[in-house]
């Protein structure tokens, strides 16, 4: 299902020059295409992707997912289908494994299970709403325990081509002796016309606060990433956050879209429709490696532009250097590939960060690319 030359795609790019910890260096980095991800319940096809690592393991969540009774491409009259879920989870790597080994929590008969559960009585079901993890699992709880920021979407307001965002959640994960859990201290965090901090990237940084980003998109002059900062055992009460304004962190939210007044990362790509896009999907987090903040992302055309981007800086409120494009993902023959994430929980050296993506190519096939990128 890849483009021939997919399999050893390897790009090589020279960065500007940083200030890391030990001086001044050069950075470069080598990518090479791992392939994509194979479960222990097989038949699964799925999107989103991020995730991070709670009590040493490394873990990868995922948005919709279609389990079929044969393995096949699921249907269009879905006459194979044998079980969807709305969200699942997964551990990569287990016990020496590949990276792109995948162990699900479920059965051989219907697939990985329903992970975040719903607010049932606040209106929330499968039917009418879905939550869907497409960012990373900030680690906490002195490594015992992560929390992820997903959005919830109005599924018949997408069915209907319109706007679907609700407002994002807070997940926290732990880990039992039958596998990862999920928790909902809240129903929400912040609502639709609001930016979605966390739902872009999350860090817990070395002051003690958990920092959330929110992506701005498809405005005239306010496309980038916002930032909130909290206490870290507090990130399920609002009344506890900070929000950046562009000079200093306030009690008071910025707007969504502020002219980019309150932005830490300004970025926008305008399309051949004429429309500027900001970033899509990425994580930031600090590099052990060079000692800075590193931003990897794609835009967000991504069925258009394949590229992941890097830029760099020494604080998360910036400033930030020019992004420059590390990675092409490979190219589908009949598709396009979208949600980007890293993963920098692999290697705590911060030398090699793998990177997945979602795969859609016809007919109704959603797979998860991996590669490494590789520092030097």
């Amino acid at each position: 299902m890849q483009a021939s030359s997919a399999a050893t795609a390897i790009a090589v790019v020279a960065l500007a020059s940083v200030a890391a910890a030990a001086g001044s260096v050069t950075p470069a980095a080598s990518a090479l295409y791992l392939g994509t991800t194979v479960s222990n319940l097989p038949n699964i096809y799925r999107d989103g992707g991020g995730g991070g690592a709670i009590n040493g393991l490394n873990w990868m969540w995922f948005s919709d997912g279609l389990y079929t009774s044969d393995g096949a491409v699921p249907e269009a009259s879905l006459a194979n289908l044998a079980n969807f879920t709305s969200n699942s989870i997964a551990c990569s790597g287990y016990q020496g494994a590949a990276i792109t080994q995948l162990l699900d929590f479920g059965t051989t008969a219907k697939g990985p299970n329903q992970f975040i559960p719903y607010f049932y009585t606040a209106g929330e079901s499968d039917s009418i709403t879905a939550v869907w993890p497409n960012q990373n699992i900030a680690t906490l709880c002195s490594g015992a325990c992560g929390v992820g920021f997903p959005q919830v979407v109005n599924r018949t307001a997408l069915a209907a081509g319109l706007s679907a965002n609700l407002y994002n959640t807070a997940v926290q994960i732990s880990l039992t002796a039958y596998g990862p859990v999920a928790s909902r201290p809240v129903r929400s965090l912040f609502t639709a016309g609001q930016p979605a901090f966390g739902s872009f990237s999350s860090l817990l940084a070395a002051d003690g606060y958990l920092y959330l980003f929110a992506r701005v998109s498809q405005t005239t002059a306010s496309n980038g990433l916002k930032a909130a900062r909290v206490p870290q055992d507090s990130w399920a009460s609002l009344t506890a956050y900070q929000f950046w304004n562009g000079a200093a962190w306030a009690a008071s939210m910025p707007a969504y879209d502020d002219g980019g007044r309150s932005n830490v990362f300004n970025y926008s790509q305008t399309a051949v429709n004429g429309v500027g896009y900001g970033p899509g999907t990425g994580d930031l987090f600090y590099s052990q490696y060079y000692g800075v903040y590193l931003l990897l992302f794609q835009a967000d055309d991504a069925a258009i532009d394949n590229n992941v981007y890097l830029t760099y800086s020494s604080s998360l409120t910036g400033a930030w250097s020019t992004p420059t494009s590390v990675y092409t993902i490979p190219t589908l023959t009949n598709g396009y590939s979208y949600s980007f994430h890293a993963y920098p929980n692999y290697d705590s050296t911060g030398k090699v960060v793998p990177l997945s993506w979602s795969e859609f190519q016809e007919p109704s096939t959603f797979l998860t690319g991996m590669a490494n990128l590789t520092f030097s």
